[in-house]
């Protein structure tokens, strides 16, 4: 609980526009009502009939909130509306969680306390609705799980067109917190039927709480740190199609990439960290998009692998001197840390740094 609201007091509002700060803290709220759950089976017992049938639709706020706040997080300007089919289901939710709250108070204690189902039409209906709306969000869940994959993959290749360090801004922690969220999921499942067929034997409520806190960590530590890039758009098509009606010829193609080469080779621009593709294109003189169509199309690689390639083949005698570290290594050639160097040497030369150096050496 101490860690879910400082998140929400500390996280929330040091992220940069509204729809991030209302999805991020719906999530906060929602994590928060979610762990509030033993406390109040603890300390607040009269209470239960009321708050349980809230706990569903936080449940059912918690996916399509996460949704909309990577879709923020990964998107240039945005509206701060969200479409009526993602409140539909937390409103259904809120609806019957009205309906429970309008029984009274013995039919209440019946279903949440002892567990059974009171006689009367209305009791029934909630029971079924309430089912049936945890099937659906379990459904829904993974739907929001393969749209914020998706919208993840777009995004990333969209930065590999734009930045030299896209490593650096391509929100891998949101995959850490995917694999928690559906972790979460299946043992809230395993949790109530805990509660109802082992009485709470098997200490699923201890992995559910602890996986919660997994989960307000890696979002503690990591959304209020996050570089992105301040103009990016996702583009929902390949960039063949892309670059269709491009005015730029065959021949000035072939010419701007002659200027690229030379920015590289005479220049050495791949040693700036922060290097741009808006950079690249003030340095050759041309617009951002004929530069990401030469690269693409006449050089044939996206931006970052581009540069990336530049940076390892300057590793490479480095490397073979031995008289630097690794980190050292990555730092003068214009990585940013040692990990994106290995990723990038290990995809050029199918070897690591050490063992790239064992191998010329035994070849020497």
């Amino acid at each position: 609980m101490g860690i879910a609201l400082s998140g929400l007091l500390t996280v929330v509002p040091r992220q940069g526009r509204l729809r991030e700060q209302s999805c991020l803290g719906l999530v906060y709220i929602s994590f928060i009502a979610l762990v509030a759950l033993p406390l109040v089976q603890a300390f607040a017992r009269v209470a239960l009939v009321t708050y349980m049938p809230l706990l569903l639709v936080v449940l059912l706020a918690l996916p399509p909130a996460f949704y909309h706040y990577v879709i923020a997080k990964t998107s240039s300007s945005l509206s701060t509306r969200i479409p009526w089919w993602d409140l539909a289901l937390p409103l259904i939710g809120g609806a019957v969680c009205i309906g429970y709250w309008l029984l009274p108070l013995p039919d209440r204690e019946t279903m949440f306390i002892s567990g059974d189902l009171p006689p009367g039409f209305l009791p029934s209906a909630l029971a079924l609705l309430t089912f049936g709306l945890i099937v659906l969000w379990l459904g829904v869940s993974f739907a929001y799980l393969v749209a914020i994959l998706r919208r993840l993959t777009r995004y990333r290749a969209q930065l590999r067109q734009l930045y030299s360090d896209a490593e650096e801004r391509d929100l891998r922690w949101i995959d850490v917190m995917m694999v928690l969220l559906v972790l979460i999921w299946v043992t809230g499942a395993g949790f109530l039927a805990d509660e109802n067929f082992a009485d709470g034997r098997l200490l699923v409520a201890e992995l559910f709480l602890s996986l919660i806190g997994a989960g307000l960590m890696v979002l503690n530590i990591f959304a209020p740190t996050t570089q992105m890039g301040p103009n990016i758009a996702v583009e929902e098509t390949v960039p063949d199609l892309k670059y269709a009606r491009s005015a730029l010829t065959s021949a000035h193609a072939a010419k701007l990439a002659t200027r690229i080469e030379a920015a590289m080779q005479k220049d050495k621009l791949y040693l700036d960290p922060s290097l741009s593709l808006q950079k690249l294109s003030q340095h050759v003189g041309a617009l951002p998009n004929q530069v990401s169509q030469t690269l693409n199309q006449e050089i044939g690689a996206s931006f970052f692998d581009y540069v990336a390639r530049w940076r390892i083949e300057a590793s490479k005698p480095l490397i073979m001197a031995g008289q630097e570290s690794v980190l050292a290594v990555a730092l003068d050639v214009g990585f940013n840390s040692r990990s994106t160097f290995y990723k990038a040497f290990n995809r050029e030369t199918g070897m690591t740094p050490k063992s790239y150096r064992a191998f010329h050496q035994r070849a020497a």
